[in-house]
């Protein structure tokens, strides 16, 4: 049989029209690798943040389980806390007395009693009734009541010897060197003589707006400290009002001893401040039921009715008698001097203490000034009595020998 021959061919490789050419290729320039690597910090940043991400959520995650345990736990312990000082009885089957019950304030009713050897701050905002306050306590305690004041109304304080007015500082720096003096002259007789010498002698000081005065006013000072430390022992019973409750603003800063002197009364929303820095809550709303609730010193203290005050005041300041001078220093006037003008009655020897102490207030704060000066400054006579302050001048001078 004859073999037949296969002819195997290998395969022939294509030719291409770049067969056994070289090809060019350039490396990228500068500006195309910065374009990759800001791409790929790009990329990395993304990746990043997304990590970030997925490692937060997992914490929280982990804290929110942790912190759903934990609080299960302690509400668990806190039942078994609660029942214990109910001998195992849960806590919300329980009423407390003290719950549901409060101690009830001790309300001062009497507040002449309450005020008794003591002087008077009364601290309230405008139109708390200070100024009514005041007047009802001055002619409670009795006695003759002088008031220094300077910015009142002709209606203001009717009836009373009103010393001030128009800002007039150096009249009140004068009333208040005789306040001084018969202060000293008080606590002579009352050495010498006993307390039932001083019977009948008593006087009430009212000084609206205090704290003003302790900068216009040389003599304030020590006129605050004497009647202080002694006044209620000379039956001076002095009364300040203000609208500021700082212990600087009344000169009293550092001077404890002065201030424990005092009763304070605080009115309308004075009160409630200083009961609120007591953390009162209880006696903050007893303050806000009626006007007439207020604090002495850290007490509650209910006042009068409005109209009741105001009725003694205006009694008080019908039948009230002046002039000031009128204790065993200074003998009452007869009741036909009382009748008759200064003039008239010609400043007889029975002022005669009383004209030595104008003479050396003329001396101290008249020195320089001409003799109208004096007149209006110094004696305070104005106006329609500027001839009286002449005439008194003029006696004063034949008097004492003076220029």
């Amino acid at each position: 049989m004859a073999s037949e021959v296969i002819e195997v061919k290998s395969p022939v490789t294509p030719k291409t029209a770049t067969a056994g050419v070289w090809v060019e290729l350039r490396l990228p320039d500068s500006k195309t690798l910065l374009r990759y690597c800001a791409w790929g910090l790009g990329r990395v940043i993304f990746s990043t943040s997304l990590f970030s991400v997925n490692i937060t959520r997992n914490a929280f995650k982990l804290s929110i389980w942790f912190c759903d345990g934990l609080e299960n736990c302690i509400k668990n312990l806190l039942k078994v806390y609660d029942a214990l000082p109910y001998a195992g009885t849960p806590m919300t089957q329980v009423i407390e007395a003290a719950a549901v019950t409060n101690e009830p304030l001790e309300v001062i009713t009497d507040i002449i009693a309450a005020i008794e050897g003591k002087q008077v701050m009364i601290i309230g905002e405008m139109g708390t009734g200070k100024s009514t306050l005041a007047q009802y306590l001055a002619y409670t305690v009795g006695g003759v009541v002088r008031v220094y004041e300077c910015e009142g109304t002709p209606t203001d304080w009717q009836g009373l010897e009103v010393i001030g007015k128009g800002e007039d500082w150096g009249a009140i720096e004068l009333g208040m060197l005789e306040d001084l003096e018969d202060l000293s002259n008080q606590l002579k007789l009352r050495t010498e003589r006993g307390d039932g010498a001083l019977s009948g002698t008593e006087r009430v000081i009212i000084a609206e707006e205090y704290p003003e005065l302790v900068s216009k006013v040389p003599s304030s000072g020590e006129w605050l400290e004497r009647h202080a430390r002694r006044g209620r022992k000379a039956r001076r019973f002095t009364i300040l009002l203000s609208q500021y409750d700082r212990v600087a603003a009344w000169g009293l800063e550092g001077k404890s001893d002065l201030a424990d002197a005092f009763f304070r009364i605080r009115l309308g929303k004075k009160a409630q401040a200083h009961a609120k820095s007591l953390k009162n809550q209880q006696l903050i709303d007893w303050l806000k039921l009626d006007q007439s609730h207020c604090l002495l010193d850290d007490q509650p203290c209910k006042l009068p009715p409005y109209r009741e005050m105001k009725a003694v005041t205006l009694r008080g300041g019908s039948t009230i008698v002046q002039p000031y001078y009128d204790n065993a220093n200074y003998p009452k006037k007869s009741a036909e001097n009382d009748l008759k003008s200064s003039q008239e009655a010609g400043f007889g020897d029975s002022f005669s203490e009383n004209d030595r102490v104008i003479w050396r207030l003329i001396q101290r704060f008249g020195e320089g000034k001409s003799d109208s000066a004096i007149v209006t400054e110094v004696l305070g006579f104005t106006g329609q009595r500027y001839g009286e302050g002449k005439d008194l001048l003029e006696r004063l001078r034949r008097q004492f020998g003076g220029n």
